[in-house]
């Protein structure tokens, strides 16, 4: 995995180790500036071997830092899922703390939307990137919102251009918010560009579709 900064690229590559760094959960605390705090971009917060003490300091500073919105993705729905049915076992989930599962085609929907559903939360959602398959949700219950795109890289895969307009008529049908995020390294067209321009937001059939649940 690569992110770009001003000083240069730099290359993450997941080593088997889990990595904790709790001197830094504190800092949503220190903002008062509210935002919205994608939690784990490079990570999962419920890998096997994350402390379940570690994810309890996470979700307390999620939920006294009320005015933040926290987005959490993970692989592992059903860890998710008994934990959130845990905490929240005698009390609302709040609402600044949005769960998700990723799923990249049919296979991992199947799999992991069963536990999706059965995790407490104020908003569960799709993160449905990179979207490598056509994608049938069947129905779209107990899912408030889902964001596609496409995969990016020098190994990418292409999205074909009818998987993401498949469910984004899907999202339409069912009343749910739909975010379309990118193409990734191939265009609309198919054709895999030289370099990614980023010249505005990503297009599906000509519209920018940034739609956010409701809180």
């Amino acid at each position: 995995m690569k992110k770009t900064t001003a000083a240069g690229t730099i290359t993450y590559a997941f080593t088997g180790k889990i990595q904790l760094a709790p001197e830094d959960l504190a800092e949503p605390l220190l903002d008062h500036d509210p935002k919205m705090i994608f939690v784990n971009s490079m990570s999962d917060l419920f890998h096997k071997d994350v402390p379940e003490e570690f994810i309890d300091d996470v979700f307390t500073v999620m939920e006294l830092a009320h005015w933040h919105v926290f987005q959490v993705v993970t692989k592992r729905p059903e860890r998710q899922a008994q934990y959130t049915q845990k905490r929240y076992a005698d009390k609302a989930p709040p609402n600044n703390i949005w769960l998700a599962t990723s799923t990249e085609d049919q296979a991992a929907y199947d799999e992991r939307i069963p536990h999706l559903r059965n995790t407490k939360a104020a908003i569960r959602w799709l993160s449905v990137e990179p979207l490598l398959g056509p994608i049938d949700f069947g129905s779209m219950d107990g899912i408030d919102w889902v964001v596609v795109g496409g995969e990016s890289g020098h190994n990418a895969r292409p999205m074909a251009k009818a998987w993401a307009t498949d469910i984004r008529d899907a999202c339409k049908t069912a009343g749910a918010p739909f975010f379309f995020k990118q193409w990734g390294a191939f265009g609309e067209q198919g054709h895999k560009a030289k370099k990614i321009k980023h010249s505005g937001p990503a297009t599906l059939d000509g519209v920018v579709h940034h739609e956010y649940p409701k809180r």
